[in-house]
């Protein structure tokens, strides 16, 4: 078994990190889902950001990748984790998730410590 991602952000965001992460490996993703939030037309709700939650769990639990603390997206993962086995980090970024795929076959806990700790160090400042 291994731990389900599920990467949720504004517009077309998660769809293109799961595109580039799949250039990356050279492969699909196994268990990895993307879902847009759009404002605008055909708002996402709580109900299917859970159902997405629960699709990508298939026994080890989610880790729910978002853009932005504090957001519609992440305020509403954070109402459906109280109904799931599922972790959020926001903050996405394309070495956060590729980590958190990489180390997927571990424990959610130690998947969501790889996730932050890639995206983390993935982030410097050049003069």
């Amino acid at each position: 078994m291994s731990v389900g991602i599920l990467i949720i952000t504004h517009g077309s965001t998660a769809e293109s990190l799961v595109e580039e992460a799949r250039f990356v490996h050279g492969q699909e993703l196994e268990r990895v889902f993307a879902l847009e939030f759009m404002h605008s037309q055909n708002p996402t709700s709580v109900g299917q950001i859970l159902s997405c939650i629960r699709q990508a769990d298939n026994g080890d639990g989610t880790l729910v990748l978002t853009d932005l603390m504090g957001a519609s997206p992440a305020n509403m993962v954070s109402e459906a984790l109280e109904e799931c086995h599922a972790v959020m980090v926001t903050g996405v970024n394309l070495a956060m998730l590729l980590r958190a795929y990489n180390y997927r076959e571990q424990s959610l806990e130690r998947v969501v410590r790889k996730a932050v700790e890639g995206g983390k160090s993935a982030v410097k400042i050049f003069q």
